[in-house]
């Protein structure tokens, strides 16, 4: 199939009712025996390109032929990331941009400076469980990693306010790809944390609030971009909150931990053996593994959209210069050419083989390289956490409802009521 037998029936709505399912959908219902690695659809009245596995991803980040900007439609993007955010520059704009950020999450002493915190965090959240506190494993992993990345990037703000923060930009992310009344409320947030965080920027370049030497948030307001210039206030706002909000939106694996350690006991037994040994719930390799295999099987980013800068051939199809082409996330985290049963839950391959973490087909976050790709800087930070949070709920005897489940339909999803354990006690 070629550019010019692109089918005829547009695919947007498909998108937004079926979620997950789409592209799987797609590439089923294809007679192309491309369909695994790359197919022509219809997309928003223009032709696109979806691609899928680690040729797809190499295509996906190659500079030479694709680019970031204009991709992604402003109601999703300008709500989720803010405009003129790093996700939507290219070349060396984004090269210098990106650099500010893996030099705030990519420095290892800061990260456990952090999981420390949120050790104690989830301390504090286990006894108010044990005390009855009717709270959702998603709504506890909100308030702990909110607390500790917030105060790790620099903030000195109340108890009251951290919460909020917390649980606005978890709102934000909650909206971003759902139509309707989610969409609504994450412009709104939106509008209220740029506000915020814009009158944060201004009160620490004017000295009237004093921001910790070398803090991400000092970092931002240091940065001088590609062209010469700092950032404008409004602009060095979004920014912080792009460090602050990913980890926040990592709450959701949170509440797929909760449901895989009860759904594989196995690994729950030898996660809490492994933390019985180490003395401590922080950075254990098996809680690793089950963090990163949660990463992967389960779902998080659907797909994300780039542009063609140019015409290129790609496997055969003809792409044209300003044509969509789409990378699948969740298509790649289950591709049958890369994974050995995708399907299957199975922490043990990373185990096996490490080298998954850094892989073409694992892009839970981005791919390629956090320091030249847009692999997410803070994966260091959303593995950590979640490793943590796999080892904390390994020690509980967390009895959960028997009815959970999630809609693969709806974009971000997670379990129901973001699993709330109906009793929680000490294993």
């Amino acid at each position: 199939m070629t550019a010019s037998t692109t089918p005829r029936r547009d695919r947007s709505l498909d998108l937004v009712t079926q979620g997950y399912l789409w592209t799987t959908r797609l590439r089923a219902a294809s007679s192309d025996p491309q369909a695994d690695v790359r197919l022509p659809i219809r997309l928003l009245g223009k032709p696109a390109l979806l691609v899928n596995g680690e040729k797809g991803v190499d295509l996906f980040y190659d500079s030479e032929r694709i680019q970031r900007g204009g991709a992604m439609p402003s109601v999703v993007g300008g709500g989720l990331f803010g405009e003129g955010s790093v996700h939507g520059l290219d070349g060396e704009q984004h090269t210098v941009r990106k650099a500010m950020f893996v030099r705030a999450a990519m420095n290892r002493p800061r990260v456990d400076n952090l999981l420390a915190d949120a050790q104690q965090e989830w301390a504090g959240i286990i006894e108010l469980w044990r005390g009855g506190e009717d709270l959702s494993v998603y709504d506890a992993a909100v308030l702990v990693y909110g607390r500790s990345i917030i105060r790790w990037a620099g903030f000195d703000v109340d108890a009251e306010t951290l919460d909020h923060i917390a649980t606005t930009q978890a709102e934000i992310v909650d909206g971003f790809a759902a139509a309707g009344p989610a969409m609504v409320q994450m412009h709104r947030d939106r509008k209220k944390m740029d506000a915020w965080f814009t009158e944060q920027v201004r009160l620490a370049r004017a000295g009237e609030i004093v921001v910790p030497e070398g803090s991400p948030f000092q970092m931002v307001l240091d940065h001088v971009d590609a062209d010469g210039q700092p950032l404008d206030d409004h602009l060095a706002g979004v920014e912080v909150q792009n460090l602050i909000r990913p980890t926040i939106a990592v709450a959701r694996f949170a509440a797929f931990v909760a449901m895989a350690l009860a759904g594989h006991p196995e690994w729950r037994d030898r996660v809490r053996a492994e933390t019985v040994e180490r003395g401590t719930t922080i950075e254990g390799p098996v809680a690793t593994a089950v963090a990163e295999e949660v990463r992967r099987h389960f779902p998080f980013v659907p797909l994300l959209p780039s542009v063609a800068k140019k015409d290129f051939v790609f496997e055969g199809e003809q792409v044209r210069k300003g044509q969509r082409v789409l990378l699948d996330f969740y298509g790649t985290n289950h591709d049958e050419n890369s994974w050995d049963k995708p399907g299957s839950f199975d922490p043990q391959r990373f185990l096996d083989d490490p080298s998954h973490r850094e892989s073409d087909h694992f892009i839970p976050q981005g791919g390629k390289t956090a320091e030249t790709g847009h692999r997410c800087p803070g994966e260091w930070i959303a593995v950590g956490l979640l490793a943590l949070t796999v080892a904390e709920l390994s020690e509980l005897a967390m009895e959960l409802p028997s009815d959970l489940d999630w809609k693969m339909t709806r974009m971000p999803t997670m379990p129901r009521d973001g699993v709330r354990p109906v009793s929680v006690d000490k294993a």
